[in-house]
């Protein structure tokens, strides 16, 4: 072999060598920084129809109209949560408002009376980790029957899934 090939030769394997060896530190790394932040979701799907009393029966001590059009839903990963309801004025004397959230993960406290919850009351006790979708909301309005014509009126109920 004459010596400009095996020049030319050991000059290849020198330029091609070298980028194989720059090829060969193809691998990087990173740090990152992992975490789970705590989840606390409530969504309430719309507003319940208008509870309007607009009649009695005879002898009645209380009338009450009622609505289940609503529903909720929350996600936690977080355990022994509970929603709490309160509302934005207390109700005329007289008149009683009422919900009721029902729950397949957690412990419904029933019907309970909001009608001077500006402070929070608990509604669903002992929520855990997951999801509870599409839960009932029931309304009860009611008025004794000694309450004469109220006016239209509104309230804010609000629902916090807190622990």
């Amino acid at each position: 072999m004459s010596l400009l090939r095996v020049s030319y030769i050991l000059l290849m394997f020198i330029l091609f060598g070298g980028l194989v060896l720059a090829q060969g530190s193809a691998v990087a790394t990173q740090s990152l920084t992992l975490e789970v932040r705590p989840i606390t979701k409530i969504s309430v799907s719309g507003n319940p129809s208008a509870l309007i009393i607009n009649d009695a029966g005879a002898g009645m001590e209380l009338t009450s109209v009622q609505d289940e059009n609503t529903s909720y839903s929350v996600t936690s990963n977080l355990t022994d949560m509970k929603i709490v309801a309160s509302i934005s004025a207390q109700m005329p004397i007289g008149t009683n408002l009422m919900i009721q959230l029902r729950s397949s993960n957690g412990t419904s406290k029933g019907l309970i009376d909001v009608s001077n919850a500006v402070s929070p009351v608990d509604v669903v006790t002992g929520i855990g980790k997951g999801t509870d979708q599409n839960q009932s909301i029931a309304y009860v309005f009611a008025a004794q029957s000694n309450v004469g014509s109220i006016p239209m009126d509104s309230r804010v109920v609000t629902l916090t899934l807190t622990n």
